[in-house]
């Protein structure tokens, strides 16, 4: 908890604009450490009133004594990234400090604070822990008795598929609710959530309600209906395959769950996360790789493996954290010289801890790929899609996959059944979808895809667009995501058919990439296409 004091000592203050300057995770330009020093010392010798746009433009900035901020607004852009580099510092090497500098929006006087520890929720200290109650039975169902308590099973080993989860419920699920004490399954395994609900069964139909339940508060968290046509001669696939979409609804990485508890996890400081708040954490960089807070996910797992050495989830989503390390050339760490090592060595711990664990594969195959071992990157991937077929992230990336080496059988249906089945499946996927299209020339379908991605740090996106708008004639759209390439790797151009040989694209792709990425203008040496 940030707390803002009356009266922070001036030499604290100092020596924490000492430590902030001197850091190299401080990445402002020489006159923005400026712009921070010269207002720190204005507000420590009590001259705020003078912490004004022309004071700063005129005194730090250099400018004429004719400045007129109305007219210039460099002060505000200026103080504007001056903020964010605060920011990412804090989350770096700034974590841990028990001081803070900000300039706050709508002025430009810093505010000095102190940080108190804050005991984080209990909820974000481990593993969900989830209780499926028996459901209860609507109409007559005397013609297919076992079908409730069918279901329920069928729901309680989707779900502990998911082993982030730990899951409850085989006694209770088998007996009917008359025989049920409802209160006695809290106090005895102090559930963080209830799943319950009913099934209706009618001619030709059944219908089962689910609710999800914060089992300490009582309040709803989330309610489906899922409905099917009623064939007597199907009814066991049918039932287990609501189960499996329950399943999903509540325990993908974005499901139900998961969502809910990131919210109380929302704005901690790295230093204060709890193992499972810091693995929260990395689900939420997950879904657009953002690069500003990949340090605060590192440092969060690191001391969550630390902590909790067994903790195989941590380990694999850690493992994860350096694979992007090496293919988005994120800068983590204090300059770790091996990051595909360090992924494939915990991503070997995380399967050594839980040979079940579907996410531990799933990260011991991108290890594997991004180690250059193609082949053992699939088998792996393979066997996590195994272990969890409700895992929509791994089927997803699987059909990724497949779609770079060209392989569109496999590819198309993973990649198209992932989204059918969570649509609030990060977009990131849809570049294996892009490959299809515009390897088969389909270029507005491509750039419809491309347009999804909606990872903007990463430079993929906008390679996928400006080949398909290339194609398409729209120059400026090519043209504007040229320039975001540019600005993520200046000299991408030159490099463009080795990193994509490097991620084990087709070369046939490789060479169409690269021919309509010189034609939308990008530097592509022409030996490239």
């Amino acid at each position: 908890m940030v707390r803002e004091e009356q009266a922070v000592a001036t030499d604290a203050v100092r020596a924490e604009l000492a430590r902030i300057l001197a850091s190299p995770r401080f990445d402002a330009s020489d006159r923005n450490r400026h712009f921070l020093a010269h207002v720190v010392e204005e507000a420590l010798t009590g001259r705020t009133d003078r912490i004004k746009a022309y004071t700063i433009a005129t005194e730090v900035f250099g400018r004429d004594p004719k400045f007129d901020p109305q007219l210039d607004s460099i002060v505000r852009i200026e103080a504007g990234r001056l903020r964010r580099c605060l920011e990412r510092y804090y989350l770096t090497d700034g974590r841990t400090s028990r001081l803070r500098i900000d300039v706050p929006r709508g002025g430009y006087a810093p505010v000095f604070a102190t940080v108190e520890l804050v005991a984080l929720p209990h909820s974000l200290t481990s593993s969900p822990r989830v209780l499926v109650t028996a459901f209860e039975e609507e109409g007559d169902q005397s013609a297919f008795p076992s079908f409730t308590r069918g279901f329920t099973r069928s729901l309680i080993i989707a779900l502990t598929r998911f082993t982030g989860l730990r899951v409850f419920g085989v006694e209770t699920a088998l007996r009917p609710p008359s025989e049920i004490d409802g209160e006695r399954p809290r106090i005895d395994l102090a559930p963080d959530y209830l799943v319950t609900g009913q099934t209706s069964l009618r001619p030709g139909r059944f219908e089962v309600d689910v609710l999800l339940i914060e089992a300490g508060t009582g309040r709803a968290v989330w309610a489906e209906t899922f409905a099917r046509e009623l064939d007597p001669g199907e009814i066991i696939d049918l039932r287990n395959d609501v189960a499996n979409r329950v399943a999903r609804a509540l325990a993908q990485p974005y499901g139900a769950i998961q969502s809910d508890r990131a919210r109380d996890a929302d704005g901690q400081a790295p230093e204060l996360l709890g193992s499972y708040a810091a693995v929260l954490l990395f689900y939420a960089y997950w879904r657009t790789f953002d690069r500003e807070i990949v340090e605060a996910v590192r440092v969060g797992l690191e001391r969550a493996v630390a902590q909790e050495p067994d903790y195989a989830e941590a380990q694999a989503c850690l493992s994860l954290v350096y694979v992007n390390a090496h293919r988005f050339r994120h800068a983590i760490g204090e300059g770790e010289p091996d990051p595909r090592g360090r992924a494939l060595a915990l991503a070997s711990r995380a399967v050594e801890l839980a040979p079940s664990s579907s996410w531990a594969r799933y990260a011991l195959g991108l290890a594997h790929w991004f180690n250059g071992d193609a082949a053992t990157g699939l088998s792996a991937l393979e066997a996590g899609r195994a272990l969890n077929p409700n895992d929509t992230t791994i089927l997803a990336d699987l059909g990724q996959r497949y779609a770079m080496l060209a392989r569109w059988d496999e590819a198309v249906p993973m990649l198209e059944e992932s989204y059918a089945t969570n649509p609030a499946q990060p977009g990131s996927y849809r570049i294996g979808l892009y490959l299809y299209h515009f390897a088969h020339d389909r270029f507005s379908e491509a750039l419809a895809e491309a347009r999804r991605v909606d990872a903007p740090q990463v430079l993929y996106g906008h390679v996928a667009v400006a080949t398909a708008a290339a194609a398409l004639g729209l120059d400026d759209e090519a043209a504007d995501a040229v320039a975001a390439i540019r600005g993520l790797d200046p000299d991408y151009g030159a490099k463009v058919a080795a990193d994509l040989a490097g991620r084990h694209v087709a070369p046939e792709l490789v060479g169409l990439i690269a021919c309509w990425l010189r034609k939308a203008g990008l530097a592509v040496p022409s030996g490239a296409a």
